[in-house]
């Protein structure tokens, strides 16, 4: 497999999720296919009803970035369904796949959702994956300095934090940065 650099043409499909805390069940999703110079070609955006009970983190945290954010779907199923079409259509016009820190949950949520059609869907994850945190890393960003180049890029861009489409938009532009260094 020949691999692209990643340059002024390079396009990123970037995705982030909000789950019920660190190994709950994911409940929105922003994902866009970023250019270089920062032009959103493609954007999708869907937010579950969450049945359970609130993690206290996300409740301080985060529900207050997506009180905005339409509910779409009224069960996990759908809305796992609906990204992943939109997610393997994508993939096709993008050079990369970027999650901001994967694991656990835009890992866990693209396993839930190969799952729920694995003979259809076995051979549709992205491959590879790019994780922002280790690309810094391997740049020689410290845990200060990354969270400095985030919170330069969010004021910026005017992104939200916690929201998963401008956590997305941002995940993208790090690599952008990263790749002129």
């Amino acid at each position: 497999m020949n691999l692209p650099s990643i340059n002024s043409t390079t396009k990123i499909l970037s995705f982030d999720l909000e789950a019920n805390g660190l190994h709950g069940q994911a409940f929105a999703v922003g994902a866009a296919i970023v250019c270089a110079d920062g032009q959103i070609i493609d954007q999708y955006t869907a937010r579950v009803t969450v049945h359970d009970e609130i993690d206290e983190w996300v409740k301080d945290n985060v529900l207050g970035s997506i009180e905005g954010m339409a509910e779409t779907h009224a069960d996990y199923q759908s809305f796992c369904n609906d990204f992943w079409t939109w997610f393997v259509a994508a993939q096709e016009k993008a050079d990369y796949v970027v999650v901001q820190n994967g694991y656990p949950v835009e890992y866990s949520f693209l396993n839930d959702c190969q799952k729920m059609n694995l003979e259809e869907r076995y051979w549709q994850h992205p491959f590879p994956i790019l994780d922002v945190t280790s690309m810094m890393v391997q740049a020689g960003y410290d845990a200060s300095a990354k969270v400095r180049m985030e919170g330069r890029l969010i004021k910026e861009l005017g992104l939200c934090k916690h929201h998963p489409l401008d956590d997305a938009r941002l995940a993208a532009q790090i690599v952008f940065e990263l790749s002129h260094q």
